[in-house]
Order: C-alpha cells, then structure tokens, then sequence
C-alpha cells in the first residue's frame, strides 16, 4: 500500500459524473432470521463456523434496513448490491411466502425513494435445506424448483429493480463446498471434484435459462427493460516459480478454471469442456455487463499430492502484505483483472465487490484508494467501467469464518446491533460526492 506521505503526492483522478458508487452484502450474511437454509443447518455443525457461531442473527439487516439505508444516503451512495436468500420466500417445496415478498418489496421501494439503485442478487450460495437435501445444484432435473423461485421474486419485484446478478460466484461455490469441503454439503476428494464440475454445469444452464425468463417477465409485465449479469470472483494467478514449466502450466490451469470457465461458457453460450461437449445451450452470450468480484492474488505451483485439485497448490507472495484472512494486498491485480475481462468479453465492467478484512481501519482507507486508483487506470486504457461496490456494506458473518473477519465501511456491535461508521465510510462517502480521489 502507499504510503500517507507519498499518497498526497498523487495527482488527483476524476471518475464519471454517472458513476455507480455502492456498497455490497449478501443475504445470509446480514439479513437473520432465516432458519430454513443450507447454512442455518451447517452453523449447527461443530467446528464448522470458526468462532462457533451461526447466521441465524447476523446484522438483523431485515429489521434495521431503514436505518441501513439512511446510513448509506447519508453517505452518498448511490447503488447498492443486496440479496434475496431463495430459502426465506420457500422454507419447504411448492409454498411461496408473501408476507416475506411484501417486506422486501418495502426493502426496495426504501432504496428507490432514497435514490439508491439495487442490484439484486438471486443466489448468493445460500439454498433452502429442502432443495439441498435433494442434492441441490448437483442435479440438472432440480432446476425448475429454482426457476419456480425466479418467476415469484422477478415477478413481485421487477418493478422496483431491474438489475440483476443471477448468480454469485460460481466459481468460489463450487471450490469449497464440493473440492475443499469447508462450505455446505462439505464435501471433497474426487467424488467431490465431480460432482463441483456438476454443479458449475447446472449453474450455468441455469443462469443462462434465468436470463431469458426474467427478460420475458419483464417484457410480459411491461417492467423496465432489466440488466443482468453473474458476479465472478476473479483472482490473479501468477505461477509460484516464473522458470518453472510446471508452475506455469498449472497457473495457466488455475486461471482458466477457476476464472474464465463458467464466463466463457456463458459468454459462449456453450457447456464448453469440462462442462459438456460443447452444446449449445443460449443463442449467444447471456449477460449483459461483467460483475468483478476482486480482492487478491493467488501464487500457483504444481503439487503431486492435490489430485483432486488438478495438481494445483495455492501459496500467498511472502513478500506482499495480506489482510486479515492472508490474503495478498495487491491492488495491481485490479488493472490486470478488469483490463483481462475486458480484452476477453468486450463487456461494460462493474467491481460488483472489493474489500478487505481488517481491524485497523486505517488500512481499509488505504486499501479503498489504492484499489479505486488501480481501478481509474483500467478506464483510462478504455475500459468501459460503470460502477464499484464496495464489500461491505458492514460487518457481517463471514461464512466459515463466522464473526471473525470484518469487511465493513460500518462497524456492527453484535450484541446489540448498534451500527457505526468508520472512518473508512467517511472517506469513501467524499469519494462519492465528489468524484473525486
């Protein structure tokens, strides 16, 4: 990171007057209250959740998104990235509940007369412990339940959003819950490799059939026409040793499987190998801005005793600083990801997340401008950027990681659910209203 007395030294950069400048949860690890998840069921696991604790109370966001929201006015954001967890409208098969349809729909129309644009996100790895008993994304013939699921939310809500990620991260879903097995179904080994490579072909399939369906609801139902993308995480995979033909090999690898295989299927609309043969599955690509989840590097050498993981062993540069969960702080990889996709896809491009788990605030304002800077040379090369979210919003439970990892522009007491910005929000917030950085 740059340091404070060099920083002030830099010329100031402007950003587009109709830039997005938002901020990103998910669902489950906000909202609360959901007992009916894949997730509620796996906290009650021991040694599952880091501090032993669950999702079942997170930010109470449900509850306190007014008060959420007036935050984020405040603080001059004008979008927002948030959830809609599918086991909180279908706690059990064939009954949608309402009652939650009309709360988030107040949720929205909050957003909407605060001028805040929502980006809604359909699944943020969280299923409902019924759809996940039956072996979730695994099985192709388990897509209609979810299809059934789009046609309520787009519906009830398609005329207080139109901007949608299907799907979020893909990639990182199908790494830990089927390869590492530190996410539900927990699962790993070989039979868990397979049934990940199921799972991201489903997802695929899917996210192409549900850009069509929610077009055609917003046509049929005369909603504004939407936008609709999948937020990708993307990491830079640099091989461990340059002069290594191995190391090279399985970067390369690591690159195109865990970074460009669910987009290039989408962006082809093909289960490209090793997700099929090459059939076709959408008339054309299926997306309509890239959603870029940044937040790191990955330093990739061959291992002879990772099989299951392609013969790919992940390592941190010792040489660069990390955050709190280890990962490399390196904001140069934002440029390199935005200007890839961008070469790749010609696609408009949005940072639908970037932040870092830190308790030193300090290094979060740091991280936020260095990150914003990396990201302003990627436009100035002519990238086509509209928007950038910071993650997160607040303090949340951070999966495997419980409460342990705070991402947030907002510090949350958990014990009584009292919010507080940091100053990493203030800075950001004069970002924001001017454009300026």
């Amino acid at each position: 990171m740059i340091s404070r007395t060099k920083r002030s030294a830099i010329p100031r950069i402007v950003f587009p007057r109709d830039f997005l400048w938002g901020s990103a949860t998910a669902a489950t690890q906000v909202d609360g209250g959901d007992d009916a998840s894949d997730w509620f069921n796996y906290c009650k696991k021991p040694g599952r959740i880091k501090d032993n604790s669950s999702c079942i109370s997170a930010c109470d966001h449900w509850n306190h998104y007014e008060e959420d929201f007036r935050i984020m006015q405040k603080m001059k954001l004008n979008a927002y990235r948030l959830g809609a967890d599918w086991s909180r409208f279908q706690k059990t098969p064939g009954k949608f509940d309402t009652k939650a349809l009309d709360h988030f729909r107040g949720m929205l129309d909050s957003l909407r007369r605060k001028k805040i644009r929502p980006l809604l996100t359909l699944n943020h790895f969280t299923l409902p412990q019924w759809w996940a008993a039956r072996g979730g994304w695994t099985r192709e013939s388990n897509l209609e339940d979810f299809y059934k699921y789009i046609d309520f939310i787009v519906e009830g809500t398609g005329d207080l959003v139109d901007e949608y990620i299907t799907i979020n991260e893909p990639n990182v879903y199908c790494l830990l819950s089927y390869m590492m097995g530190i996410w539900p179904p927990g699962e790993s080994g070989f039979g868990g490799y397979l049934d990940g490579m199921r799972a991201q072909r489903n997802m695929v399939i899917a996210h192409c059939h549900t850009y069509d369906r929610i077009r055609e609801i917003h046509a049929r139902k005369k909603f504004k026409s939407p936008r609709i993308s999948i937020a990708q995480h993307i990491r830079i995979m640099d091989p461990l040793n340059s002069g290594s033909l191995l190391d090279v090999d399985r970067a390369n690898a690591a690159d195109f499987r865990f970074n460009r295989l669910f987009t290039d299927a989408v962006h082809e609309g093909k289960l490209i190998r090793p997700l099929g043969n090459g059939e076709t599955i959408h008339d054309g690509n299926a997306w309509d801005f890239f959603g870029i989840n940044y937040y790191s590097r990955n330093m990739i050498s061959f291992n002879l005793f990772t099989p299951h993981l392609l013969f790919i062993k992940e390592s941190t540069n010792e040489d660069g600083p990390v955050n709190q969960l280890g990962w490399e702080i390196y904001p140069e990889g934002l440029t390199r990801a935005v200007m890839s996709a961008y070469d790749r896809y010609r696609l408009p491009v949005r940072i639908t997340e970037n932040g870092i788990a830190t308790s030193d605030d300090l290094h979060r304002s740091a991280y936020i401008e260095d990150h914003l800077r990396a990201l302003h040379r990627a436009m100035e090369l002519g990238v086509p950027v509209e928007g950038y979210y910071h993650w997160s919003f607040m303090d949340n439970f951070e999966w495997a990681e419980g409460y342990t990892a705070p991402f947030g522009l907002v510090d949350v007491n958990f014990n009584n659910q009292k919010r507080k910005p940091r100053d990493s929000m203030l800075l950001y917030s004069r970002i924001a209203k001017t454009g300026t950085l």
